[in-house]
């Protein structure tokens, strides 16, 4: 793959992770709007167990598809590490980022999930 080609796969990933964070978002900006209004106030079990179960479920779809371009943004990086382009090599740079993202994302929707149970219970 050459200079030009690699640099626009690595930005269509960057989309990619990008665009598959907006369903959690606006799942997060429902449940954040329904818990501040105390919607769930004496909101029967079954209520409260389906509004966690869609959190949940929407938030591992997202993680999924995040997972999924991250894994293959890492392979496009060490293709771009094997190239002498500057911008390639600029790019190839931020890998540990691309695993810390990974990571934050992972941590930051494990404590979304807890402190929604939290607030709803």
């Amino acid at each position: 793959m050459d200079s030009a080609a690699l640099v626009g796969t690595w930005n269509t990933l960057r989309k990619t992770i990008i665009n598959s964070q907006m369903s959690s978002v606006i799942m997060l900006a429902v449940a954040l709007y329904l818990v501040a209004t105390g919607t769930f106030i004496g909101a029967s079990t079954e209520v409260k167990l389906f509004a966690v179960t869609v959190l949940v479920t929407t938030g591992a779809l997202s993680l999924i598809n995040q997972f999924a371009a991250i894994r293959e943004g890492s392979a496009l990086i060490k293709d771009m590490k094997a190239s002498g382009s500057a911008l390639e090599t600029a790019i190839a740079s931020s890998a540990r980022f691309v695993s810390l993202t990974q990571a934050a994302m992972a941590v930051f929707a494990a404590a979304t999930i807890v402190l929604f149970v939290v607030a709803i219970y």
